[in-house]
């Protein structure tokens, strides 16, 4: 931890010895403060969060700036019929994150509840039906493309979804898939089901071979999958053909 010690002249409180984490931490809470007061009443002006807070508006407009550039707000122009435009604060869609989320808990129950009440038969269906809505998105999406094209496409979708994933080509024009998170991994824990319906989601629109080697929820660091290309999947499965003879 860095322990330099803020000791220039100024005001009283520069006086006293500070350490700079301690400094940024103050920033942080400060920052965190002004996201909570954006939550909690939709839109604020700067005026507004100085006065809540009882700091300085120069003070407010500098810690607004960084969560602008961060994404994590929005500022809008209000006009009046008279005077100058006020300007308005808002929370980004980039913002939720902040806040706690108890998705994959509620996916959990209501799985549950389906499976309690209807069957193990139903739940797959469920889950079957979800992954054909998915494929079906996809294949609207990725079509007139080839199978470099549709691999690359797949990586950006899956990417908008959170699973921070690269598709990097082998030597052999294989490719290999690798996912180093999993949003609905503590779904995929309970119900195995969901990430074989996704294997399913990706043959089915790459049309071709793909193995999973491992996967976040049974404990590994990331999930990868390997990808075989249609001639290298048509030639495998001629040579198994030939070796069954």
């Amino acid at each position: 931890m860095e322990t330099k010690k803020l000791t220039n002249s100024g005001p009283a409180f520069y006086y006293r010895n500070v350490t700079v984490a301690a400094v940024e931490n103050i920033l942080k809470q400060s920052r965190s403060a002004i996201i909570d007061l954006l939550k909690t009443n939709g839109a604020m002006s700067a005026e507004q969060l100085a006065q809540t807070l009882e700091v300085s508006k120069v003070c407010v407009r500098r810690h607004l700036s960084l969560l602008e550039s961060d994404g994590l707000i929005a500022v809008e122009e209000e006009r009046h019929e008279r005077g100058r435009p006020r300007f308005i604060y808002r929370l980004t869609e980039k913002a939720r994150c902040l806040f706690p989320q108890i998705y994959d808990e509620f996916a959990k129950e209501v799985l549950a509840q389906l499976q309690r009440h209807f069957g193990d038969e139903a739940l797959q269906r469920i889950l079957r039906s979800r992954a054909d809505e998915l494929i079906r998105r996809l294949e609207e999406k990725l079509s007139g493309q080839n199978f470099d094209e549709r691999v690359k496409s797949l990586t950006r979708a899956i990417n908008a979804k959170g699973y921070l994933a690269d598709a990097r080509r082998m030597k052999d024009g294989a490719y290999r898939l690798r996912q180093r998170n999993c949003p609905t991994e503590s779904v995929a824990v309970a119900y195995p089901q969901v990430c074989e319906e996704e294997l399913r989601v990706y043959r089915e629109v790459l049309g071709c071979d793909i193995v999973r080697e491992c996967r976040i929820a049974d404990g590994a660091r990331t999930c990868v999958f390997r990808i075989a290309p249609p001639k290298l999947t048509q030639i495998s499965r001629e040579s198994g053909s030939k070796r069954g003879r």
